[in-house]
């Protein structure tokens, strides 16, 4: 009798514990039942990649989901490219344009580095379950660094957070105070092509939302994708609406806070294709332009570059070997890219990389994310020999490929 009792004393706890833990976390836990198949989605990858070596076999086998490219300053003729004029979501690189903007803005005396933005203008644009986190983090990075006073921070300030946390609500505020901007003229004078100009971030995931459509993400796909300029002007409609429409704001806001965007993961993946693109070559081509000075100021592509540069100027990993390095790195829903440049403390050259992961596995992706391994690989990629060689084989046997094709084809 008395072991009856202690069972069913110790069941009875035991399912209490239960009822409370998951009762605490019943969100997450319903999150994770709706995504069941998607956490197992590329798992067969996660014991091949734990190794960087494991992670250019990814590359090789997924090329469609791949793009690199690396250049030597010192030496034009040293280059690699994979893929690398595929068009592929940027997710927040493309915060490289609207820094640049600011900085020219700056050289010319439109906009002043130290003016003042308040707080709550900035939190106006925060999405409720969409990277508040992020958000949070970055307001607390700039409260303990001294950045924020009497609930104001410097637009100088506010741009070297961006490059820490690519806070999208902060970026949504920069690219509004820019407005009305010509977007057009700056692809022009960068010679962009391929490339696609920033869009505010509430009004994108607004735009994939089943608060604003509950049709289906590959309807959505279809009605967009080919309509870009119609596009851009729905995704500001949205974002300003959010901003300025108290009635809609409120309705989206509980929307948004009862079901987040709606979506599975996989769908929010997939969505991503409706953000602005651009490819490796020409965020290559870009950056280059930028470490040149050759269509803007020094002064002004020296503000951009200091601005990446703030994050890694005090990280050991990084001084031990570049004298110079600067990034920006995103990080969404089965996206992972990187631009970065860096030069090496043992020759002294300079590289400049963009490599962008894009629709990725689910499963796979919380792998790689949770170990950044896209960032050891894009650092590595600099100054690590045999993953250099490695890659170059890589491409190598993709361009032989490519050409077979063709052959074949004709």
């Amino acid at each position: 009798m008395r072991l009856l009792k202690f069972i069913s004393a110790f069941v009875a706890t035991a399912l209490v514990l239960l009822v409370f833990v998951i009762g605490l976390n019943w969100g997450a836990f319903q999150t994770f039942l709706d995504n069941r198949e998607a956490f197992m989605e590329g798992s067969e990858w996660v014991p091949k990649t734990q190794s960087l070596r494991g992670l250019t076999e990814y590359i090789e086998e997924n090329p469609q989901r791949a793009s690199i490219a690396s250049i030597v300053l010192e030496h034009p003729d040293s280059t690699l490219y994979f893929q690398a004029e595929i068009p592929r979501p940027m997710g927040s690189l493309s915060d490289i344009f609207l820094m640049t903007a600011y900085a020219i803005e700056m050289e010319k005396g439109s906009v002043e580095s130290n003016q003042s933005i308040a707080l709550d203008e900035i939190n106006t644009f925060l999405l409720p379950e969409v990277h508040n986190s992020i958000h949070n983090d970055a307001i607390t990075f700039a409260e303990q660094n001294g950045w924020i006073n009497d609930g104001m921070i410097s637009l100088n300030n506010a741009l070297t957070l961006l490059s820490y946390f690519n806070d999208p609500a902060l970026a949504d505020y920069l690219w509004w105070n820019l407005q009305p901007y010509d977007w057009k003229l700056f692809k022009q004078n960068f010679n962009l092509d391929m490339t696609e100009m920033p869009l505010p971030y509430s009004g994108l995931y607004l735009s994939i939302s089943k608060t604003i459509s509950d049709e289906s993400i590959d309807s959505l796909i279809e009605q967009w994708g080919n309509e870009r300029d119609e596009y851009r002007s729905h995704v500001s409609e949205l974002s300003d609406q959010f901003v300025n429409n108290e009635s809609l704001r409120m309705e989206w806001t509980k929307e948004l806070q009862n079901n987040r965007l709606g979506r599975s993961f996989m769908e929010e993946r997939d969505a991503l294709t409706l953000f602005p693109k651009t490819t490796a070559l020409e965020a290559v081509s870009f950056l280059k332009n930028l470490r040149n000075s050759d269509l803007i100021s020094r002064e002004a592509s020296e503000r951009v570059l200091n601005w990446m540069r703030a994050p890694y100027q005090d990280l050991s990993e990084i001084t031990r070997d570049f004298t110079d390095y600067g990034a920006l790195f995103d990080n969404r829903m089965g996206l992972l890219n990187g631009i970065d440049f860096g030069t090496l403390v043992y020759t002294g050259e300079t590289k400049i990389q963009a490599i962008f992961f894009d629709r990725l596995p689910i499963g796979f992706w919380f792998h790689m994310s949770g170990t950044h391994m896209h960032q050891d690989f894009q650092q590595r990629l600099i100054y690590d020999p045999a993953l250099i060689e490695l890659m170059e084989k890589v491409s190598l046997r993709a361009f032989e490929d490519d050409i077979n094709n063709d052959v074949q084809l004709k």
